[in-house]
């Protein structure tokens, strides 16, 4: 009796473990990509492309394993040369359901539900991580996105800065009041 309950606390204790490790790898960065490192220091990456100050990247062959579910489609963003997104492309909505049921099994419900019309993103924070699972539903485009937010909000600030002041409008709200300026955004 005594040696069952021995076993079973080391279980428990040995998936704890292995939970809050996953947590704090995260925190660091994704497999052997680090947070805020150059994408020269990894070898076999292939640039994709490039947006501004951001570069994609991406290895091939390479799969990122999470929960019980290997990604093949794995991208890497790097702002200013300093990792800090990764994505992974979902190929299937039973995949998405997997991954939905893992990151709420380690982080709990999500910070934030968001629907706008077809577009469906449940939002978490981990630390200096923002975890966004996205699905666009008409396209069936779905990825898990894992962000470094000292390095995106960054990117995020110099987007605004870097947006086309054509896109403004002023629009009357009340009659006999200075109408408000806001940012209308087309897609």
């Amino acid at each position: 009796m005594m040696h069952n309950i021995s076993a079973i606390f080391l279980i428990t204790l040995v998936l704890v473990l292995a939970t809050v490790a996953g947590a704090t790898e995260l925190h660091e960065g994704i497999s052997e990509y680090r947070w805020g490192e150059s994408a020269s220091r990894y070898a076999g990456l292939s640039k994709l492309g490039e947006k501004g100050e951001v570069g994609y990247y991406t290895k091939p062959g390479e799969t990122y394993t999470i929960g019980d579910v290997s990604i093949e489609n794995v991208i890497y963003g790097f702002y200013q040369d300093q990792l800090f997104g990764v994505y992974l492309n979902i190929e299937s909505i039973e995949v998405y359901d997997k991954l939905l049921t893992h990151m709420k099994s380690l982080y709990g419900l999500p910070a934030a539900k968001t629907r706008m019309d077809n577009f469906l993103v449940y939002k978490w924070k981990h630390k200096d991580i923002t975890i966004k699972l996205k699905a666009d539903e008409p396209i069936r485009k779905m990825k898990l996105a894992f962000y470094y937010r000292p390095l995106s909000s960054k990117l995020n600030a110099q987007q605004w800065e870097e947006l086309d002041t054509s896109s403004f409008r002023f629009v009357p709200i009340q009659r006999d009041k200075k109408p408000e300026k806001f940012i209308l955004f087309e897609f």
